[in-house]
């Protein structure tokens, strides 16, 4: 198996990736919900435009990401030994292909505009949580901290993103139906 671990690319690097990624990710809607904002309290052109929409559509979700992995990540680096920083390393590459897959969906939105709402609401984090999931599996059989204490950061990484996304999508879908 290919180690990503080994050579690493400068953190800002990776967090520019991960924040063009959601801005990728949240693009489609961003645009809709910026040109119905732009027509309502008539905002000028040059801020209702496909360009603010995606550079807007990533600052929240990728503020929230990263103040959710800088708490996990601390309290994982306190309770356990090992390679740490690797796992939060291969993480945000797990998420940026995960948002990728997201943008490359949200295209579905063209051909059934009505489902929209739905897909939006757990599209995300059904392919979010098993890409962590997958990252995890690939981290345990790369054995980036001690087996035995792997489930310390199953429980820790994929648990807390289980109970974001899962309280996100519960948002959405009341939201929608409201």
């Amino acid at each position: 198996m290919i180690n990503i671990a080994k050579r690493r690319m400068p953190a800002a690097v990776v967090s520019i990736l991960v924040y063009l990624s959601y801005c990728a990710a949240g693009w489609y809607s961003a645009r809709s919900r910026l040109g119905l904002m732009g027509i309502q309290y008539s905002l000028p052109s040059w801020f209702a435009n496909d360009i603010w929409a995606f550079f807007l559509a990533g600052l929240l979700p990728f503020a929230v990401y990263a103040i959710i992995t800088m708490f996990i990540f601390r309290t994982l680096g306190v309770k356990l030994r090992g390679n740490v920083e690797a796992i939060r390393y291969g993480l945000n590459f797990a998420i940026f292909f995960a948002n990728l897959v997201v943008f490359g969906l949200n295209f579905i939105y063209l051909a059934v505009p009505s489902a929209v709402g739905v897909m939006k609401t757990l599209l995300s984090p059904i392919v979010t949580i098993a890409f962590t999931s997958l990252y995890l599996v690939y981290a345990f059989r790369l054995e980036y901290v001690d087996k035995s204490v792997f489930n310390v950061v199953v429980a820790q990484v994929l648990g807390t993103m289980i109970t974001v996304y899962g309280i996100v999508a519960a948002v959405g879908i009341v939201t929608s139906v409201v």
